[in-house]
């Protein structure tokens, strides 16, 4: 199921016959490099989308997915998909949309709303904590969203915009950015070098 854009659904009716040139329409791939939100029953991860067609698509992932396992994947804050995984080789994994899409309408959507002035990418629910420094010098802050180019935290109201911030996690890793906006204890800060997909594919591994 479509969720959000129920106008992008393709409607079946037996009064219309499929005429060839429809079906070459309906199966044709669209070619995407995109990161979406998969949810799925105990997990969610940014996974990237390689390719799209009206009854599914393929994405890349490394996180171990059972075939027949339902999946929600959000292509923006206002798109999701309702499918099933029906294969995955250790890199990629097939899905089955749960109903089939017009995925050039939609991808048309996608396009206006990533040019629309308040986009944000798919970002990753977390709940983490990081060691901020900065010239005020070392916090504890706590994140609560990813995404491969910023990131989320609740902090103790000394963090402000424009500041130079580097965040070290519990694993080692150390990931420097700038905050972009800071307000009643929260702040957002934008990554100076992306976060590999990979390392989002999984929030129970963060």
């Amino acid at each position: 199921m479509l969720v959000g854009r129920q106008s992008r659904l393709r409607e079946t009716s037996p009064k219309r016959p499929v005429r060839l040139g429809d079906r070459r329409e309906e199966n044709r791939i669209h070619t995407v490099m995109r990161v979406a939100m998969v949810r799925r029953e105990h997990d969610v991860g940014l996974w990237r989308v390689r390719n799209i067609s009206d009854g599914g698509m393929m994405m890349t992932t490394q996180v171990q997915v059972v075939p027949g396992e339902r999946l929600t994947i959000n292509l923006s804050e206002m798109i999701a998909i309702e499918g099933r995984a029906i294969w995955w080789d250790g890199t990629r994994c097939g899905v089955a949309f749960a109903r089939p899409v017009d995925c050039a309408a939609l991808l048309e959507d996608l396009v206006a709303e990533q040019k629309a002035p308040r986009y944000r990418p798919p970002r990753l629910p977390v709940a983490t904590r990081a060691i901020a420094y900065c010239d005020n010098g070392l916090h504890t802050v706590r994140i609560f969203n990813l995404s491969q180019h910023g990131a989320g935290f609740v902090h103790d109201g000394c963090f402000r915009a424009g500041m130079a911030v580097k965040l070290r996690f519990d694993s080692g890793e150390e990931h420097r950015g700038v905050i972009r906006w800071s307000d009643d204890g929260r702040a957002g800060l934008y990554l100076v070098e992306p976060i590999a997909c990979a390392r989002l594919e999984s929030a129970n591994r963060l």
